[in-house]
């Protein structure tokens, strides 16, 4: 049986030869269903830089972006995440 994710998955890759790293988030459809205008927001940033092709969408809602900044990749993902996580215990 498939796990059933309720939280984005977030990773960091580093190049091999030119050492730039990527961020890469899985969003899971239950988490988008709840969140989906702050991820909105949150991907219309200018300081978050993607194109069509670091872009998969899947068939159940959910999808996975790899991104780039020139801040640090740890601190835009929290600064998405830590106010809706914050909610969420909230309610």
């Amino acid at each position: 049986m498939a796990e059933v994710l309720s939280e984005p998955q977030f990773q960091i890759f580093t190049h091999l030869k030119t050492g730039i790293k990527t961020g890469r988030i899985y969003f899971p459809a239950l988490f988008l269903a709840d969140y989906h205008e702050s991820i909105a927001q949150w991907l219309q940033r200018q300081e978050i830089i993607f194109d069509e092709r670091d872009l998969k969408q899947y068939p159940d809602g959910s999808f996975r972006l790899y991104f780039r900044t020139s801040n640090s990749l740890e601190i835009e993902y929290f600064s998405l995440i830590a106010p809706l996580i914050r909610q969420q215990y909230l309610y």
